[in-house]
């Protein structure tokens, strides 16, 4: 009987927004990437990516191989994108953006379900005007379930999304961005699910002030498909991502290669303690009854555990360190809105330096991957060559 398994798993759908600040430094698109990696992000929806219309850099892996993007065409400045994880068998529909850099609409569908996914970027003043431009494009654009993402440059409602209860922003503006988001049934994901609590996604260091203007939007009889949503800490950008679980039909299963991590070569310890294995592997199993073939497979399979078995461990405790920093740096930024202390502050600047260092060091480690991976195939003929040749011919 033929297997009748599906090649998809229920599982849900991490959405991921963050106002990146600009991604033209390699570094920053490698750190995006690693960050959407690390936090398993299935679609990504990014503001202020700063990229020229016409001479946009590549922001693309093998992990997120598909991305959608509105860029300005007059100069490196707002930009707004959206990227979709290889795990999420999403077959695009259409595509809507805007020439000022200020939206971008996707619309596709996961199996049976339609989604329609909106990066959006508001200017710092007139919010209302693109907003209710905005909006009137994707009334006409959405089809099944609506994610609205992205920096809207304004706290809604400051008596909550704002530290001091106050804002500068001239009351008529905020009654015009809610009457909007009101009449086009558009529900504040967050403030749905922590009606009581309050938090914030960006800090004005000239201002000292906390503010929420970063957003998730969803269609009120929509929201009981959302399970959580997370302000998350502030590291590399100066504002916080979000994070938005999203119950959805079905993601491709991940499948896993492994391949040698060559720096544990490095370290004489864990070379000291491979010769000795091998030593007591072929003392204890080289006998007359094994062949050579058999022991020499055998000690294969034995080096494999060996330093998968290394390479779990260092990364378990990498990751540890990784995790305790994010969550010093979270821990602070909690106490710096409650307290509003300089000192804190300063701590808070400090763990994030310490934060940034570490990645700085996995970020020169990849960097070396790729380049001994370009040096290994330099003049070798093979798919690399052959995918190259390929699009100079086309």
């Amino acid at each position: 009987m033929a297997d009748q398994r599906s090649p998809y798993i229920p599982s849900n759908l991490q959405l991921y927004s963050h106002n990146v600040r600009g991604l033209n430094i390699p570094e920053k698109r490698a750190r995006l990437l690693r960050e959407l990696r690390s936090s398993r992000a299935s679609v990504a929806f990014l503001q202020e990516t700063h990229f020229r219309s016409g001479s946009a850099p590549i922001l693309r892996d093998t992990n997120y191989p598909v991305g959608y993007f509105s860029d300005y065409k007059q100069s490196k400045s707002r930009g707004v994108a959206i990227l979709i994880s290889k795990e999420v068998p999403f077959v695009l529909e259409a595509t809507m953006t805007d020439e000022g850099g200020r939206y971008i609409f996707v619309r596709g569908a996961i199996l049976d379900t339609v989604y329609t996914f909106a990066s959006i970027y508001l200017p710092n003043k007139r919010q209302q005007t693109s907003l209710t431009r905005i909006l009137r494009a994707l009334d006409s654009f959405q089809k099944g379930i609506t994610v609205v993402a992205g920096d809207f440059n304004i706290p809604l409602e400051p008596q909550i999304d704002s530290s001091t209860g106050s804002s500068s922003t001239p009351a008529h503006v905020l009654r015009s961005i809610r009457r909007s988001l009101h009449a086009h049934r558009l529900v504040d994901v967050w403030q749905a699910r922590h009606p009581s609590e309050r938090d914030y996604s960006y800090f004005s260091q000239v201002h000292s002030t906390h503010t929420r203007i970063d957003y998730f939007f969803m269609h009120y009889h929509n929201l009981n498909l959302t399970s959580s949503i997370d302000i998350l800490a502030t590291t590399w950008s100066d504002h916080a991502p979000l994070n938005l679980k999203l119950l959805s039909p079905m993601l491709v299963p991940r499948e896993r290669q492994w391949r040698l991590n060559v720096s544990l070569l490095d370290d004489p310890l864990i070379c000291e303690e491979l010769h000795t294995t091998l030593e007591h592997f072929f003392a204890e199993n080289n006998t007359s009854d094994t062949t050579f073939p058999t022991l020499w497979e055998a000690h294969k399979a034995v080096i494999r555990g060996f330093f998968i078995s290394k390479g779990t461990a260092r990364k378990k405790l990498r990751d540890a360190e990784h995790r305790t920093l994010v969550d010093n740096v979270r821990a602070l930024e909690l106490e710096h809105i409650t307290t509003g202390d300089a000192t804190v502050y300063q701590r808070l600047l400090q763990s994030r330096q310490a934060l940034e260092k570490m990645m700085n060091t996995s970020l020169r480690y990849q960097a070396l991957r790729a380049r001994s991976f370009f040096a290994l195939r330099e003049n070798k003929p093979g798919r690399f060559l052959a995918r190259i040749l390929q699009d100079r011919r086309t």
